[in-house]
């Protein structure tokens, strides 16, 4: 049971991926087929969700076929680095925490859109704590998902550690 439930835990970048090539897939079909109402609601639907894809547009030579194509093999390597844990670790921690600072990262730019400054957030040396987190229930389930994959594997990392640590004191066997 322990092994299904790491292996789930460990999909959580490969879906915040899939999400995003969903969204990127969205953005293409609306830019298709404006006038229909599916094109607009998964738009619409995967918007306050996940907003990566309109940070990384803004790349040099960064079109949404690329974006859906880069996106699509991250989601693929996740699956492979999800069935291969012990293999692949540290392409696993990479992986892992670029999903999670993006998604973050992409949330936090999405809640702080202002229309002015005003109030406290224009006093200098003002500092926004809070959260950033989606508005959609799924955008958090994502954060939580992936949050909970980083945490793997810095539990993986710091066991191999104290594995290697152990052995090391370990005395020498003599036959």
């Amino acid at each position: 049971m322990r092994i299904l439930v790491l292996t789930f835990v460990r999909f959580g970048p490969a879906l915040v991926y899939a999400i995003g090539a969903v969204f990127a897939a969205s953005m293409l079909l609306l830019a298709m087929y404006p006038s229909r109402p599916f094109a607009w609601e998964l738009y619409l639907t995967m918007l306050p969700v996940l907003r990566l894809p309109l940070m990384l547009l803004s790349v040099a030579g960064m079109g949404a076929w690329e974006l859906l194509a880069t996106l699509a093999s991250m989601t693929i390597f996740g699956v492979y680095l999800s069935f291969h844990p012990k293999r692949f670790l540290r392409a696993r921690f990479i992986h892992a925490h670029v999903a999670m600072l993006g998604l973050v990262l992409s949330n936090a730019a999405a809640s702080t859109s202002e229309a002015g400054r005003i109030g406290a957030s224009s006093l200098p040396g003002y500092v926004d704590w809070s959260l950033p987190l989606p508005t959609a229930l799924l955008g958090t389930a994502l954060i939580i998902w992936a949050a909970l994959a980083c945490v793997s594997t810095h539990a993986e990392i710091i066991r191999r550690i104290r594995i290697r640590a152990s052995i090391g004191r370990m005395p020498a066997y003599r036959a």
